[in-house]
């Protein structure tokens, strides 16, 4: 079988999702490949040091970035730019010159590196699309091997992705790629369906396409958390000292609020919505609270600063009106928690609220539910918006923007019996075990491994349309 190649953004950082991967590479092996989490000044003449670590399970390849790659390409042009247009939101991207440049640059970094080190017969599988512009890099320095992306995050729907100043840059680069891999159906038909309007492209059968004499397919991978992991957390002491300090000081009813601290994550809404509960029903005064965490590390600089600002302010305000001498609806808490911590705030909640006005993935939520006692679960509460809704049968499933569906949703999670609670948490657990980390991986290895599938698939569409079978295509 051939090597696995995993490439991201950065190892270093602690996460559910560097977690995901470092299980996936202990049970594949392979080789991963990303930032090192460092800056460092970098003279134009000399190559950027790698440093190659061969490890038990896997081997890791990272360097560094410059300090103008990490600020003006990584946090201007991805999160100011590019995260904007994906989640619907272009109206707060901005674009300058010198960001794509520096956003070339390290992607450029990234080439390089996997050129050096990758076998003829590995797989190439890049996370996410701030490494889109890698793909077609890739294919310039002579690499013919397997590649194929996964978006983590939504894909834009109608004509949005070509509001992206230079999008035909970025859209060449995606068309390099075997196989593109996203966490939606709705995401993949937003691709498709803008693929097709964009391009002069055969489709030779559902989510395969030939453009520009190269075939692609794409499907949907949704991902999934490792469970391993997760009873890891549950079986560390800080969970466990965390579980107990927040029974012992927090109402029973603590609906849990977290996330990315972004524009997408609908925060304010999830405070209005408390307003709206305790304005319906004035008989949880004194006995629930929203615990909104909210780590400046959960969010991408520079708009980190701003978004606290504001939530400080509003959560100030809901607590100044509605809060007495003893309590406060909400409670607002910047500190930075580590996974086995969190683990043991989201096993202490009732209830989990988890509605992003837009978003890819949301682990959290798979992990909120993972943790629970099954003997006495919480309920989830997720928007319809958010990516694992399509595949959580068991939530409770709210409009984002509605803070009265999101009051109600919270009272009728407040009040569902015990065995309701137990029936909902093993419909999400069912699931959870059957989509977790590595049968997402395995789904999307597979189809990566199988170019004679596509070559085959090519072959019949061709042979139909030469007899006259098959519908007018756009070619």
């Amino acid at each position: 079988m051939s090597g696995l190649i995993l490439v991201s953004h950065n190892l270093s950082r602690a996460s559910t999702l560097s977690a995901l991967y470092e299980s996936i590479l202990s049970r594949n092996g392979g080789l991963w490949v990303s930032w090192d989490g460092k800056t460092q000044a970098l003279a134009a003449d000399m190559p950027r040091p790698l440093t190659f670590r061969q490890g038990h399970k896997f081997d890791t390849l990272t360097f560094p970035l410059t300090r103008g790659e990490r600020e003006q390409g990584y946090q201007n042009y991805v999160h100011q730019g590019l995260w904007p247009m994906f989640h619907q939101r272009p109206d707060l991207a901005r674009f300058s010159l010198d960001d794509l440049s520096q956003y070339r640059k390290f992607n450029e970094a990234y080439a390089r590196a996997i050129a050096e080190y990758a076998m003829p017969d590995d797989v190439i599988w890049i996370q996410d699309y701030h490494l889109i512009p890698s793909v077609r890099l890739m294919r310039d320095a002579g690499l013919t091997n397997r590649i194929g992306l996964f978006f983590h995050q939504p894909f834009p729907a109608g004509q949005g992705f070509t509001a992206i100043p230079d999008w035909q840059w970025l859209a060449e680069s995606l068309l390099c790629c075997d196989l593109i891999g996203f966490q939606t159906s709705q995401d993949m038909n937003n691709f498709l369906l803008w693929v097709e309007s964009a391009f002069r492209c055969e489709r030779l059968g559902g989510t395969l396409f030939r453009i520009h004499g190269h075939l692609l397919r794409t499907g949907v991978y949704p991902v999934g958390i490792d469970l391993e992991d997760a009873h890891c957390l549950l079986a560390s002491n800080s969970c466990s000292y965390m579980e107990e300090q927040c029974r012992a000081t927090l109402p029973q009813n603590t609906i849990l609020s977290g996330g990315h601290l972004d524009d997408s994550a609908g925060l304010p809404y999830r405070i209005s919505a408390v307003e709206v509960l305790l304005r319906n029903h004035p008989d949880y005064v004194g006995n629930m609270m929203l615990l909104q965490l909210a780590s400046p590390l959960a969010g991408y600089a520079p708009r980190t600063a701003g978004l606290s600002h504001d939530l400080e302010s509003i959560c100030g305000e809901m607590n100044g009106v509605h809060g007495t001498l003893e309590w406060c609806p909400v409670s607002y808490l910047t500190k930075s928690y580590s996974r086995e911590e969190q683990a043991g705030i989201y096993r202490a909640s009732r209830v989990a609220l988890v509605t992003p006005l837009m978003a890819g993935m949301s682990l959290m939520a798979k992990m909120y539910v993972a943790v629970q006692d099954p003997a006495n679960p919480g309920v989830l509460i997720l928007s319809q918006f958010a990516g694992a809704s399509e595949h959580m049968d068991g939530a409770l499933i709210v409009n984002p923007y509605d803070p009265d569906a999101i009051a109600d949703a919270i009272h009728t999670a407040l009040r569902i019996p015990l065995s309701e609670r137990q029936n909902r948490h093993a419909r999400l657990m069912k699931g959870i075990h059957r989509q977790d980390c590595h049968g997402w991986a395995a789904g999307f290895l597979a189809d990566l491994r199988e170019p004679e599938k596509d070559e085959t698939l090519a072959m019949a569409g061709s042979l139909l349309l030469t007899a006259g079978m098959g519908r007018r295509v756009r070619y």
